[in-house]
């Protein structure tokens, strides 16, 4: 599998979802602690809140009405949004004007747009893509945003305090091409699809759609196990962090390191790795078979986790973190093949956004971590993390088992 090989769209998307998570990432790390200096951490972390609950709802919408109007229409709509968004930042941040009531609006508009694309996005990869190319397809989806994010937060570090012109200008910029090259090298992919389904529930209204999504019994357990394994990812810049910054003090090649110390230098093992292995790897690990990828995946992922729960041997984190982001190449892109194949031709977008609803919830449970964390000794926070990652290799597994299960019963189906 070579990228020349993908579909033209996919390539497209490819490189235009890396330059939106640059910009967003350049952005979104930034504006609280912004937010908090110019109108207080209270009304700061009301006003996120606020963008993430918007977020989710504006998805599900979007995911809905992309099953039945197309993904090309409202992919244009969301991106032209972003850049109107993006140039009043601009404008409220130049030194013409300085409007915080601006900026927060604007703020919230760049997230509803970002809450329209990403599960139509999605689904169009899904559309236009068959099985076999999945793995590689998310594999390089996975190493371009590692990349991306690492790159946006360097940018925002160097630009977002005292260049927040020049930055959001930048940004807006890139969401421009973006937006051009959406309209005019982007191609419908419903039409095609649409015409071959000919059960597509149009007539089912938007709370019918999603209450039968979340009855789809598959989908819930593979949705209970993306909440476990995501949640672990979530505690490792609240709980962890906050936990070796208290506990760990230690020397490394003669020199003392501190918590903090630690922490960056697990963030950048995990981003260096990502960077260097991620493709290649996924190339490797394709041709084995997806419950052994997914088992080997998680085991080492929850054991590395587990480890940063409590150990202060500095050797022994380093080791660790090594082996949560060799577990986590391993069982994202399986993951990502497992959901393309489990959803419906007929409502693949509105499917995307529910998925998008674990990630939420993952969030909350690495906060939730955080407050008992508080009450519980280090040793037993790992035993949660071990129960957590087990949890969600079981259902995973199980997930995998009746699909090979289905597949040897259909051998000429087509999972795509």
């Amino acid at each position: 599998m070579k990228y020349t090989d993908l579909h033209p769209n996919i390539r497209i998307r490819i490189i235009t979802d890396f330059f939106t998570d640059l910009t967003q990432k350049s952005i979104i790390p930034f504006m609280a602690i912004y937010l908090s200096i110019q109108i207080g951490a209270g009304l700061a972390g009301m006003l996120l809140t606020v963008n993430i609950v918007a977020s989710m709802i504006v998805g599900l919408w979007a995911g809905y009405w992309s099953d039945r109007i197309g993904r090309k229409k409202l992919m244009v709509i969301a991106q032209t949004l972003q850049v109107v968004a993006l140039l009043c930042l601009a404008i409220a941040n130049s030194p013409w004007m300085d409007s915080i009531i601006v900026t927060c609006l604007m703020f919230l508009l760049s997230s509803l747009s970002s809450g329209i694309t990403v599960p139509i996005a999605n689904a169009m990869i899904v559309d236009v893509s068959s099985e076999h190319e999945r793995h590689y397809i998310y594999g390089l989806q996975y190493w371009t945003t590692n990349v991306a994010v690492t790159f946006g937060a360097l940018m925002g570090g160097l630009f977002f305090e005292s260049f927040r012109f020049l930055l959001f200008s930048l940004v807006c910029l890139e969401s421009l091409a973006t937006l051009f090259i959406l309209i005019f090298m982007i191609r419908e992919t419903m039409d095609k699809r649409v015409l071959g389904c000919g059960d597509a529930p149009i007539q089912r209204n938007i709370l019918k759609t999603y209450w039968a999504v979340f009855q789809d019994k598959r989908f819930m357990i593979f949705f209970t196990a993306t909440v476990l394994a995501v949640s672990l990812e979530f505690q490792l810049d609240k709980y962890i962090a906050v936990r070796l910054k208290n506990e760990f003090t230690a020397q490394l090649f003669g020199s003392d390191i501190s918590g903090l110390h630690m922490f960056s230098l697990i963030m950048v093992i995990n981003t260096v790795m990502v960077a260097l292995v991620a493709i290649p790897f996924s190339r490797w690990i394709g041709r084995f078979q997806s419950r052994s990828i997914m088992t080997v995946g998680m085991l080492l992922y929850t054991a590395g986790f587990t480890v940063l729960a409590f150990s202060n041997w500095a050797w022994l984190l380093i080791s660790s973190a090594i082996l949560l982001t060799i577990g986590e190449l391993m069982y994202a892109p399986v993951r990502q093949v497992m959901l393309a194949g489990m959803i419906p031709d007929s409502d693949r977008a509105a499917y995307m956004a529910a998925d998008g609803l674990s990630y939420n919830a993952a969030a909350l449970l690495g906060s939730l971590g955080l407050t008992i964390g508080a009450f519980l000794p280090s040793y037993a926070m790992a035993g949660l993390y071990i129960l957590m990652g087990l949890g969600a290799l079981i259902f995973f597994r199980m997930l995998l088992r009746k699909a090979e299960e289905q597949n040897q019963h259909l051998p000429c189906a087509d999972a795509s």
